[in-house]
């Protein structure tokens, strides 16, 4: 039993807290809506398909020769009946002359050897050929993913992006692998089948043809049933599992309340409805398999064994034609089960295919129009040195927040090589600003300025080496983690100096393997305060012109941060800097302190310059303990 994957589920974003977006469910109704839409003709429709098509239509002459290799075989296997007949009716007349004995014999081994090396250098082409492009249009799927903006991983849950381009590319490769293998010989064989009985004589060929004729409708219908059974079993699995990832993620939650065995009971509630869905799901398999039997064992055995059996005795059917509608009847009995399942599956595989094209990609052929690699983001594409970057009207709206600005009608202008510091409270746009700079949301044409030339914001992420608040590690190596980035291969001396300015080298050194040592998913290994190292030395590595620090040592202890901090003072010289921090005392040696409330800039000086206005700053700094903003 295949069961297709979960129904992909409406998402949407919004912003909350620090104008940090959050996801947020739609319902599974919703989800099929959005896939009615897609089926009833809407912009979209069978995206999935024709993205298949449109890749297949670049090795189509590769495909091709595979099919002719397999229809060859499907072609010597399928006219065997007409030659065993007449083999059998050479043999009853053997007594007059042999030659038709030996002559059919050797049609019947030729026909069986064609079949069996057509068919193995069909497999062999298929290996040579073929067998990479399930997994090259994977790929495809994975850099059209990748190449999207950030708002598109925002919205969806990275597991069933991640599970979806694994499913297309699996569906794919048996698609493809069914066609050489299953679909060619249907084609041939089902034909092949009822011409032969037709030419025995009609009678059969009628019988045979209604035979296929029930088949089909009768395994749509239950086949039916099946297919919606195995959603619901899909969906079952689909919410447990998700719900079983979610504890594992929180294991620490679960730890720290004794919650082990109510997790478990929950876990154990959930999976008695995966297993009476599953039973289901069974039962409608046997269901289609019993009435395929049905149809077979009861309808076109009987009928047509004793309809030919009396015309043979009645001399209106010879030897060779009675031996004949024997073969094509045992052979009609062993592949028409596959033939219906195939076929039938092959709707199943369809669905699955466009809807995680649909969740995925929203109806875009990937193929054709993949996203291009974003244009201007090399290195050259923006200067070494810092220039003067200049912000003019900003204002930005996540789509998702009914349009209410998060930055509004912000001009500023930060000269090459100035230090810049940016606080206000949470929800003021300070991460929203940060996200901007990053290019993660794209502003609109003139917003941005280099050096007096209109740059698109996605461009000045080449220039910028980035530390954030909340730094997460890839499940690779320490020395991978640091490297991770950088334009350039780096040698192990750059790679431990880097760790050393950001005070790394000791507990990495003491690392069970080093800059070896892998440090699990996320960075789960390390503690936060040295994950938040491993970035600041990786911002040391990568050198760029500017550097944009979001909380880059809110993670740190004090003695720490005072080393941290001189080294960072080392890495400003002659950059650009931009830093945004709860903890003012990390701000005082900024060139200009930006004062962000309700979206705007309602102060901007040194630190010295906004005290003495006794503002809003003024009011923040009184207000801290221990360095910090206060909430309200």
């Amino acid at each position: 039993m295949r069961i297709p994957p979960p129904a992909c589920h409406d998402f949407r974003v919004d912003a909350a807290g620090d104008d940090i977006p959050w996801q947020r469910t739609g319902s599974a109704e919703s989800s099929a809506g959005d896939i009615g839409s897609a089926a009833r003709g809407e912009p979209g429709r069978h995206a999935g398909l024709r993205s298949y098509l449109g890749f297949v239509g670049t090795f189509k002459g590769s495909l091709l020769v595979v099919v002719a290799f397999f229809a060859v075989s499907n072609t010597a296997l399928a006219i065997l009946p007409v030659f065993i007949g007449r083999f059998v009716q050479s043999l009853a007349q053997v007594t007059e002359s042999t030659d038709g004995v030996y002559r059919y014999a050797a049609i019947l081994i030729g026909c069986n050897l064609l079949h069996d090396l057509t068919w193995r250098t069909g497999e062999l082409t298929y290996l040579r050929l073929l067998n990479d492009r399930g997994y090259e249009y994977e790929n495809i799927l994975f850099r059209s993913v990748i190449d999207e903006r950030y708002p598109y991983f925002v919205g969806k849950f990275t597991g069933k992006i991640s599970s979806y381009i694994a499913s297309l590319g699996r569906e794919f490769r048996e698609i493809l692998e069914t066609t050489c293998f299953t679909y060619v010989e249907q084609v041939i064989r089902v034909p092949s089948i009822v011409i032969i009985m037709f030419s025995v004589n009609v009678y059969s060929g009628l019988t045979f043809l209604v035979a296929v004729l029930l088949m089909m409708a009768v395994g749509r219908h239950t086949v039916s049933r099946s297919s919606r059974a195995e959603k619901r079993l899909a969906d079952e699995v689909s919410e447990m599992d998700g719900y079983v990832i979610d504890v594992i993620a929180n294991f620490v939650s679960v730890k720290s309340f004794r919650q082990e065995t109510a997790e478990y009971e929950q876990v154990t509630r959930r999976r008695r409805a995966v297993i009476e869905a599953a039973r289901s799901s069974f039962f409608w398999t046997i269901v289609f398999w019993a009435s395929m039997s049905l149809v077979v064992r009861y309808l076109v055995w009987p009928v047509s064994i004793l309809l030919n059996l009396h015309l043979y005795l009645t001399g209106e059917l010879s030897l060779a034609q009675f031996a004949t509608f024997l073969s094509v009847l045992v052979m009609f009995s062993d592949f028409i089960w596959g033939t219906v399942w195939e076929i039938a599956e092959l709707n199943l595989r369809l669905a699955r295919v466009e809807e995680a094209y649909h969740y995925l990609f929203a109806g875009r052929p990937v193929t054709a129009d993949r996203p291009a690699v974003l244009a201007g983001t090399s290195p050259a594409a923006v200067p070494g040195a810092p220039g003067r970057l200049e912000f003019r009207g900003l204002s930005f709206a996540y789509p998702e927040n009914d349009g209410r600005p998060v930055l509004a009608g912000i001009d500023l202008t930060i000269e090459p090589g100035e230090k810049i510091g940016i606080v206000g409270r949470s929800g003021s746009g300070k991460t929203t600003l940060v996200k901007l700079l990053l290019g993660y949301y794209p502003l609109p044409a003139d917003t941005v300025r280099l050096d007096g030339r209109p740059t698109p914001n996605y461009a000045l992420g080449a220039a910028i080496s980035y530390v954030p608040q909340d730094t997460t590690l890839f499940h690779r190596s320490i020395r991978d983690n640091i490297t991770y980035g950088t334009a350039a291969a780096a040698t192990q001396e750059q790679v431990e100096s880097a760790a050393r300015r950001a005070h790394a080298h000791g507990f990495i050194s003491q690392a069970p393997e080093g800059y070896d040592t892998v440090v699990g998913e996320r960075g789960i290994k390390l503690s936060t305060g040295q994950r938040q190292r491993i970035a600041i030395a990786r911002a040391f590595l990568d050198d760029k012109p500017m550097l944009v620090l979001d909380e880059a040592t809110s993670a740190l202890d004090s003695e720490s941060e005072v080393l941290v901090q001189h080294a960072l003072e080392e890495l400003w010289r002659g950059k650009t800097v931009i830093a945004v921090a709860h903890r003012l005392s990390t701000l005082l040696n900024m060139d200009r302190i930006i004062v962000l409330a309700d979206g705007g800039i309602v102060e901007q000086g040194s630190h010295r310059e906004l005290l003495d206005r006794r503002g809003r700053y003024h009011a923040l700094w009184q207000r801290q303990s221990g360095g910090m903003i206060p909430v309200d």
